[in-house]
């Protein structure tokens, strides 16, 4: 797409949501908030000290459209923050088993209170309890959202209490008087959701359309808007390992969070921390395609927050993915919101690198129509690389009738880019979405030369469509059976020769019991054309082949929603130049109140069948068969709310299966580095000498880490890294001092 009609393109749409813009109707879900001089008791109980709070009716079930067992909420204020407690009473067996404030609280049964401070098309927060008191927290503002708030949780004769204290300084409200706001429970025995507020239309509990409205918040009544806190976020990393891998060593840095309005904020980061603590373990699960990760670098968490926003798509590229940007030594951004808009800019500094990238999002929500616009682009230079891509996504969707549409194109321009006639992106498609029913069909084209240096691309060179329908069946609460899922698939698409390079179809059910028991039953069949350059497979280019990736089989699993799952899964089908099967088992069991031992065993066998190998490879040598075995066991300790302790062991045995042991995709060491190098440091990827499809790995790797956060402070201890091949023989002391705002605030 070049720049004229990006830019024409741009304007209509920007007119089409301007001219769509109207005020959002209040429903009759309105609260109006009393304020009391001292807070209230925040002990696990309601005592005489909520009389003035408002009760709030979180009695219907969302899930089966129906009325759910009591539970009501309570909300009031004091000088300095917002009060909330839920009272439930629940018949089935309550799921509390999370110790420790984190994600795990979603696998318990739990409450929930989300606040829209600036109203749907503002930032999101979301506090959550289990009915122990242990918290969890989510916000739109930071991926790393984590600032300090209480909960307290008593189990009762009839269910459970929980009370919060939510200080209005750790949400953006822009001094807004008026929030959007959203009371919920999550029964894990049932699939349960109830809501307070829920309205005829309404896809999901928490669409922020559709929220509930609380009058009168303290904060708003300023003269003039709060400013959050400003953020320092000093961090100390030391790192005991031998002279082989890098010696002893250490490092310090800073990251800095400076308000300039209520809602938008200045960044810095000085020499950031990029030994990635915290991110997944590796894998052997088959796959044609490289394998993504999470960012937690605190620059990126919130400096990314805006970008990457799209309305809807299918095999979308995504043109800013932080983990492919290397370390960087210095990073400033600007990121915020203003009304219906949200914006960010940020320019990560390396080594002769500089990393930049700019985003501009329109976003209209209300209960008739959500209509919305992001820009975005991205662009990369070094003295041998220039890169810039530019993107705009659009969507428009009617809530009445479920229907919507979308756009989005882009174009990839640079030193990469021989040919920018075969440079640009576009993808459009429409459907009709509501909350038991999707069905969407889209048409894309990604030009071979469409692949940005900061973004991810699952396979460039494709043009064709692709069609999705989805749809859940709920039973009453008391049928055997919670519900049915069917999700279905097809697509085709060929390359800039006009031969298919990318085929898949397939369709999968799942059947939940009241008895928490799950059977998924699938059938996939895929086809992609390999980049063997990528993946180095062969040191030259080859001839073309649409490779089979299919995938028939089952999982049956038991608590699946819970901290102690335990499942068994099986695929099985044509794969590469033969057939693969997989199994897998997975469980987690409590060995004591806070501590929990999981286990898993993975096992993949590759059949070579010569009638399918190509000519040209049967002259090289025949393949070889491939087994190849994963075996892990972990121990999770969570000491109290603030801390926990991990163990990790895990085993690597067999050749390695075609596209199914990959190493992140990450920067890579310098082309000196030793294979043994690359294949154990934190940043380690594939290289042209290291692990090549049906090489032998035999390989251990022993891993712990300690976590702290509380207050102000974050400790961590670690041995090893779960990443790595093998163990990586080095122990990390990392502590961050937060002065001001909390983390991820």
């Amino acid at each position: 797409m070049g720049r004229n009609a990006l830019a024409v393109t741009v304007a209509a749409t920007l007119l089409l949501a301007w001219g769509a813009t109207n005020a959002s109707a209040d429903g009759a879900f309105t609260i109006s908030v009393p304020a009391l001089v001292q807070p209230p008791s925040m002990n696990g109980t309601i005592d005489e000290s909520w009389s003035k709070a408002v009760k709030v009716p979180v009695g219907f079930d969302f899930t089966y459209q129906r009325p759910g067992e009591p539970t009501t909420a309570y909300i009031v204020q004091d000088s300095g923050a917002l009060d909330v407690a839920f009272a439930v009473t629940q018949r089935e067996q309550i799921a509390a088993a999370q110790a420790t404030n984190g994600s795990g609280v979603s696998s318990d049964d739990h409450v929930t209170v989300v606040f829209w401070p600036q109203g749907s098309d503002g930032f999101s927060y979301a506090f959550s309890a289990n009915p122990l008191g242990v918290r969890y927290q989510t916000s739109s503002e930071n991926t790393a959202y984590s600032p300090e708030w209480t909960s307290v949780g008593k189990r009762t004769s009839s269910g459970y209490v929980v009370t919060m204290r939510i200080p209005f300084a750790i949400m953006r409200s822009g001094g807004s008087a008026d929030w959007k706001v959203q009371f919920e429970r999550t029964t894990i025995a049932n699939d349960s959701v109830q809501v307070w507020e829920h309205v005829q239309g309404q896809r999901n509990p928490g669409q922020a359309a559709y929220g509930g409205t609380l009058t009168g918040i303290h904060r708003g009544a300023a003269s003039s808007p709060i400013t959050p806190k400003p953020r320092l976020q000093l961090y100390g990393l030391g790192e005991a390992a031998p002279a082989a891998i890098g010696g002893t060593t250490s490092r310090t840095g800073v990251d800095a969070a400076l308000p300039v309005t209520a809602t938008s904020s200045l960044l810095a980061s000085f020499h950031p921390d990029y030994s990635n603590l915290e991110i997944d373990q590796q894998s052997i699960a088959p796959t044609a395609f490289a394998r993504r990760y999470s960012e937690v670098r605190p620059f990126f968490t919130q400096a990314g927050t805006n970008f990457n926003f799209t309305f809807s798509c299918t095999n979308c590229p995504t043109t800013l993915y932080t983990p492919a940007i290397p370390a960087f030594r210095q990073g400033y951004s600007y990121e915020g919101t203003s009304g219906h808009f949200s914006y960010g800019a940020f320019d990560a500094i390396g080594q002769a690198r500089s990393d930049h990238a700019q985003t501009l999002n329109y976003n209209l929500s209300n209960p008739r129509e959500e209509a919305s616009v992001a820009l975005q682009r991205v662009a990369v230079d070094t003295p041998f690389l220039h890169d810039d891509t530019s993107t705009i996504d659009t969507g428009y969707v009617d809530q009445r009738t479920h229907l919507f549409a979308y756009f989005n194109g882009g174009s990839d321009r640079g030193s990469n880019v021989a040919d920018p006639g075969f440079g640009d992106y576009f993808e459009y498609g429409g459907g009709f979405v509501d909350k038991t029913t999707t069905a969407v069909l889209s048409l894309q084209k990604v030009g071979a030369y469409f692949n940005p240096a900061d973004g991810y691309v699952t396979q460039p060179d494709v043009a064709g469509y692709f069609a999705v329908y989805n749809r859940t069946l709920n039973f009453s609460v008391n049928a055997p059976l919670h519900d049915i899922s069917l999700n279905s698939y097809y697509g085709r698409y060929h390359d800039r020769f006009g031969r298919t390079d990318q085929t898949s179809a397939g369709g999968q059910v799942n059947f939940d019991s009241r008895k928490l028991l799950t059977l998924h039953l699938f059938a996939g069949s895929s086809g992609v054309e390999p980049f063997y350059e990528d993946v180095h497979y062969l040191p030259f280019p080859t001839p073309y082949e649409l490779l089979p990736f299919n995938s028939n089989g089952f999982l049956l699993g038991y608590k699946m929603q819970t901290s102690t799952p335990t499942s068994v899964t099986h695929s099985g089908g044509t794969y590469f130049h033969g057939n693969l099967g997989s199994w897998s088992y997975l469980t987690t069991l409590p060995v004591r109140r806070a501590v929990k031992l999981a286990l898993e065993v993975d096992r993949n066998a590759y059949a070579p069948n010569a009638a399918l190998e190509p000519a040209w490879q049967r002259r090289m040598g025949a393949e070889p068969s491939a087994t190849q075995s994963l075996e892990r066991a972990s121990i999770d300790w969570q000491f109290n709310r603030s801390a926990s302790l991990d163990f990790g062991l895990r085993r690597i045995v067999g050749r390695n299966i075609p596209n199914a042991f990959q190493f992140p995709d990450l920067p890579a060491p310098a082309p000196s580095a030793p294979c043994s190098t690359i294949a154990q440091a934190p940043q380690a990827v594939s290289s042209p000498s290291c692990y090549k499809p049906f090489d032998y790995v035999d390989s251990g790797n022993a891993s712990f880490a300690f976590h702290f956060l509380a207050a102000q402070n974050e400790f961590y201890v670690v041995y090893g890294n779960p990443n790595s091949l093998s163990t990586y023989p080095a122990l990390y002391l990392k502590w961050i001092r937060y002065i001001g705002a909390g983390k991820g605030t």
